[in-house]
């Protein structure tokens, strides 16, 4: 079969522009950290910049509030992403991605708290760097980055052009539209959360050796860090390879 490069090229822009629709938000929210930073730097600004003084006060409020961006960059995306593919009604594709991509992190949390062992993972651990754990909008799941909201938002947003307009009997007209989407979203997160569970930890433990790889293997250690650190950054990944794991991140079941 030809492979037709203009649908394609047509497939990579749109990908582009609907991750790009997140990344706006970047530049402000990147100034605004640093500028914070600096205003509380003491070798900078002296007595001005110590913790107690109206200054230090305003720039730590001001700090908490620009990393909003970062801190929240999954969601972010679940909800931003979509945006880009919908073909209709982008703010209600919007809300059903929000909704299913947190269908999919409760799906996880539950069968983590049920059998955790069975799939490899240590569930009693606090989220956290080492732990292969996250916390997503307070929900206790496993640490994708940006990679699993990327996934869910894609999925999402294929549901909402897909079934968005299903027509459904009039007795049930509550359930149409953003509603029917969701529901489709709930069936299919199910069993979506179960392969993410099956698979991800051995992701994880893969992850593990590639860092212990870099740390003993010298300069050719810091080139494959620093190129595995760029390609991997478009997914979100990135944080995977240089973050420090002071503890053992799963457990085998």
């Amino acid at each position: 079969m030809a492979i037709n490069k203009d649908k394609i090229m047509q497939a990579m822009q749109k990908f582009g522009g609907a991750m790009y629709t997140p990344v706006i938000l970047f530049a402000f929210f990147g100034l605004t950290v640093a500028l914070s930073i600096i205003c509380k730097n003491q070798d900078l600004l002296g007595s001005l910049a110590m913790p107690g003084n109206f200054w230090y006060d305003f720039w730590y409020v001001v700090e908490q509030g620009a990393w909003t961006v970062f801190n929240q960059m999954p969601i972010l995306f679940a909800i931003a992403v979509p945006i880009g593919f919908a073909k209709k009604e982008q703010a209600r594709c919007a809300m059903e991605a929000f909704v299913i991509y947190m269908v999919f992190n409760y799906f996880i949390s539950g069968f983590l708290a049920l059998h955790g062992d069975f799939f490899g993972v240590d569930y009693s651990q606090t989220p956290g760097p080492g732990t292969g754990l996250a916390l997503i909008a307070n929900i206790k799941t496993l640490d994708m980055g940006m990679l699993g909201a990327i996934v869910i938002a894609c999925i999402s947003a294929f549901l909402h052009n897909r079934f968005y307009d299903t027509n459904v009997p009039e007795w049930l007209g509550i359930f149409k539209g953003p509603a029917f989407v969701v529901i489709v979203g709930f069936l299919v997160m199910l069993p979506l959360a179960f392969i993410f569970c099956l698979f991800w930890p051995a992701v994880q433990h893969a992850i593990m050796d590639f860092q212990d790889f870099i740390k003993t293997s010298g300069t050719i250690g810091v080139w494959v860090y620093t190129f595995s650190e760029k390609i991997l950054l478009p997914a979100g990944l990135h944080h995977f390879i240089g973050e420090k794991r002071e503890s053992p991140q799963l457990v085998v079941g």
